[in-house]
Parts: C-alpha cells; structure tokens; sequence
C-alpha cells in the first residue's frame, strides 16, 4: 500500500513567491492615490468654475435678449397714434408733458449737463399760434454725464408713441374707426373684449385727411378738452360732415390725460446698490415710463451696461432711401417723421460676471459705426472709463437697427 506523504493542514508552507506588501509600496500607492485625487479635484473645481462662467453668460443672454427685444419692439413703434396738428389749443394746464412735481430717475438723476432735464424733450410750446404747435416729435435724444469722456457721455433717448405705455387691459393698443356718411355714424366693433373699448377707458379721437398728397392727422379738440372716456369719444368729434373719417386711439386705462401720446425715455443709470456682478463705473439700461396720471415708472432692462449711442439714418422726404447717417436728431415733428428712415442704437454690456482668468482683448471698444467716414458714436476706452479689473469681464456690442414703421417712409 501507498503512504500518503501530504502534509497535515496545520503544516502547510507558502508557495514560492508568495508575500505580503512593505511599509514602502503601501506609502508610494497612497502617494499615488492622494496625487490622482488631487488632481481630480482640481479639475472637477476648474470645471465647476466653468459651468459656473458659462451658466451667468447663459443667464446674461437670456434675459439680454428679453430686454432688447421690447427695447427694440418700442423703437420700432415711435410715433403710433401721434397727430401731426392740433384742431385747436388744449385747456390751460391739460396739456403738460414732464413737470417739476414729476418723481422717477429720470428727474433725480445726476447725469445731466447743465440746463437740461427730462423736460427738455417736452412738446408743450409756450403758445399756439400754428395747427402744428404742440405736435409731438416721434424720437429725439441727448447726452448725458455718465461715463462722460471727451465731452461725450451715455446718450438719453425719447420715444413718444401710444405703446411705449402698457395696461392691465392693453388700452394702448385698442383703436376703433369712425366714419359719418349721409346715413349716419359707422363705428364698427370688434366683437372681442381684447380689442373693443371699455366705457371707461380714456381715449383721443384724430381725423385723417389726405389733401394735395399729403396726410393729415388732426387731434380732435373740443371746449379745450382733447380727450374723453369712451362712452364719450363723440364728444370730440363734432362738427362733423359727410364724409369725415375718424380714429379713436386708447391712451390710458382710466388716467386723465396730460398729454395726447405716451413717453418713454431710455438711458443707462448706476442705481444704488448696484448689482453685484457688475464692474465698477457700468449700469442699468432702464426704460421709465412717464405715466398720464404723474411720475415716471422706472422698468430695468440690461445690468452692467457701460455705454448707449443712438445714430440716426436719414433720407430725403418722399423717399424710403437712408442717404447719410447723423448722430443728432433736430427739427420739427414734421422733419423727423419725413426724413428719419432709421434708428441704430449701440449698447456696450458686460457678458457674465467677473473672470481673474480670463483677460479681454482689446481696451477700446468702437460703440458706432464709421459708415466710411468718421465713427458714429463714440470710441470707449475700458481702463480709463471702467478701471481696475477691466479685463477680467467680457464684453459686447449689441446691435438694434429699426425702421420705425409709423413714420413716413
């Protein structure tokens, strides 16, 4: 028989080779595993940064492209429902535009040059001696002393239409046509309680002629008063003859009016706080509405802007051809309504917040356009305008070219 020559269990030996892991080789794997941690996390922290960079600048466009899009609808509106004449002068005290009693930013604002204010772009006159005296003029614009460099500063911009205002009823944007013929009066409803008028709700009454080619529009002015309710409006249409074609225009939900338009002044302003985010010297790009019942509503619409330039595409009257481009506006309500084709409007904005990692490229940024020849606008210089730390932000031109459609083109 075979002896079993296998050793007991208790008296097993290790296999050749077999060992365990020196003090040594357990230190370097740790070293190894600390220094991949380490790494991992820095790049896990550089990518969070990163996600976080990227997130505001999306957070910047998003929010930039809602404000400029009603910025933009605004330009695009100037002069809606304006008159050209005036049947008569208003009452005394009816017709008053910007006033001293007036509260918003724009009256406490400490950017304007001497002499001037909000009530600069008033259309009041001092008498009516011409139909055409107290017409309102569509746009005009100014300068201001923020970020003033040169004797140029952000510019202050006047949009005067019946929708640069808004309501819980969009009165601004309800109008109605009313003819009289040998048969009487036709005023058409709409049949839909969006755009059909309240009795309540104030509105102006404008007659359209259109004589040796040239269109009229009257502001209807009956006693002095140039505005009526609704359940009213024919009060401001007589005398009337056969033939007379009226519109009726909403103005304001339920105000008495002071002006017959609405106005909307544009410009930049550093509140105070400002926002975080934003770099030294930059503000907000705010849209204040003056209101028919007194004071301004001030609508923030871009953060962290450095600069606003208006030019002015202009042409001759009868033609819709943009000849030269001016970065003043003057003239009659006429002038503007015959000759500017076109509204530009250049905002200089930060993109996002802060970066120390990141270094702009150029320190002048061209706010205009040359149109070959000298620069519309103006030339802005970030480290003497912004200041420490003007590298460390993005930053962009934004572009808004319109041509207002309710002007004659």
């Amino acid at each position: 028989m075979t002896r079993d020559r296998r050793l007991p269990a208790g008296n097993a030996r290790p296999l050749t080779g077999e060992r365990g892991y020196t003090l040594v080789e357990l230190l370097v794997v740790m070293a190894i595993f600390l220094t991949v941690i380490i790494v991992a996390s820095q790049g896990f922290k550089t990518v969070l940064t990163q996600v976080g960079q990227q997130s505001k600048l999306m957070e910047t466009d998003i929010g930039n492209v809602v404000g400029l899009e009603l910025f933009r609808s605004d330009l695009q509106n100037a002069g809606y429902g304006l008159p050209f004449t005036l049947r008569a002068a208003p009452s005394s005290g009816t017709y008053t535009e910007v006033t001293n009693s007036d509260t918003g930013i724009p009256v406490t604002a400490g950017f304007w040059p001497a002499g001037k204010s909000p009530a600069s772009f008033n259309d009041v006159p001092a008498s009516y001696t011409y139909d055409t005296d107290g017409a309102p003029r569509a746009v005009q614009s100014g300068n201001t002393t923020f970020n003033l460099r040169s004797g140029v500063g952000s510019q202050y911009l006047v949009i005067k239409s019946l929708t640069v205002a808004d309501s819980q009823n969009a009165t601004q944007k309800k109008w109605m046509t009313v003819s009289y013929s040998e048969a009487g009066k036709s005023a058409p409803r709409w049949n839909d309680a969006t755009r059909d008028f309240t009795n309540t709700e104030r509105v102006m009454v404008i007659r359209n002629t259109f004589t040796d080619n040239n269109a009229k529009r009257e502001l209807q002015i009956n006693g002095g008063a140039y505005s009526a309710t609704f359940a009213n409006y024919t009060t401001l249409t007589v005398p009337h003859s056969s033939g007379d074609v009226f519109q009726v225009y909403g103005v304001d939900q339920s105000s008495a009016l002071r002006m017959p338009f609405n106005r909307a002044d544009y410009y930049v302003y550093r509140p105070t706080p400002a926002p975080a985010v934003c770099a030294p010297n930059t503000g907000v790009l705010y849209k204040s509405v003056l209101n028919q019942g007194g004071n301004f509503t001030d609508i923030p619409l871009l953060d962290c802007v450095a600069d606003m330039q208006v030019v002015y595409g202009m042409g001759q009257a009868g033609s819709n051809e943009v000849n030269f481009h001016q970065a003043t506006l003057t003239g009659t309500a006429q002038d503007i309504r015959q000759q500017l084709k076109e509204i530009r409007i250049y905002i200089l904005a930060q993109q996002g917040k802060k970066d120390t990692n990141y270094k702009h490229p150029n320190s002048q940024i061209a706010v205009g356009e040359s149109f070959g020849g000298a620069l519309m606008g103006r030339t802005f210089d970030l480290p003497s305008q912004i200041g420490t730390g003007w590298d460390n932000y993005r930053w962009k031109v934004y572009t808004i070219v319109v041509r207002p459609q309710n002007l004659i083109q």
